[in-house]
């Protein structure tokens, strides 16, 4: 996977899988290389340049906007994106997966078409990629692993969870999750106040 337009530099967003953010500039990126070198976007930073194993990686934004309505219109494949920690990305496969020897690339738009992303996600973070019948109709109490991934962090003192909900609100900020992501964990952490 080469960056849109090659040899220029792009800006990305990196969520690792400890769920920090980062963003910067790279010159190219290539999930065939096992690491990215990214110039840092923040000035008030004394890191300059930072070389990143992509193990480390949950997942790389590469682009994000709203979808034009042919993108729209086009949106037929459901997935559900498993990833390492529990979490599932729901969403509209646009076009086709782009395999690289240590992850895949793909453009994704949400449930509520809305916005649209291309994606890079190195093969260590990702469990699974499910292509779905329908969107998934069980009740709210079985949200599986992530919630319950998430209320295992939260068993800690509410200074935690007050971190967690700054923490949370920086991820919808940055467009690393969506507004109902956002509202859904938003929620969890609140009923454990």
């Amino acid at each position: 996977m080469g960056s849109p337009g090659a040899g220029k530099a792009t800006t990305v967003t990196i969520r690792f899988l400890d769920d920090e953010i980062m963003e910067g500039r790279v010159g190219a990126i290539s999930l065939d290389r096992p690491n990215i070198e990214m110039e840092m976007s923040d000035q008030a930073s004394n890191n300059e340049r930072a070389l990143i194993p992509l193990p480390s990686i949950k997942r790389i934004t590469l682009s994000a906007g709203a979808p034009t309505p042919q993108e729209q219109a086009r949106a037929e494949r459901k997935v559900a994106i498993r990833f390492q920690d529990g979490e599932v990305l729901l969403g509209y496969l646009d076009g086709e997966l782009q395999h690289a020897s240590h992850g895949v690339t793909m453009r994704l738009m949400t449930v509520e078409k809305d916005r649209i992303e291309t994606l890079g996600i190195p093969y260590t973070a990702l469990k699974a990629l499910f292509y779905l019948k329908t969107w998934d109709t069980r009740p709210p109490e079985f949200d599986g692993e992530e919630d319950r991934h998430l209320s295992k962090r939260l068993s800690s003192p509410l200074v935690d969870l007050i971190s967690d909900m700054g923490q949370l609100d920086k991820l919808r900020k940055r467009g690393a999750i969506t507004e109902s992501e956002f509202q859904r964990k938003r929620r969890k952490i609140l009923d454990n106040i």
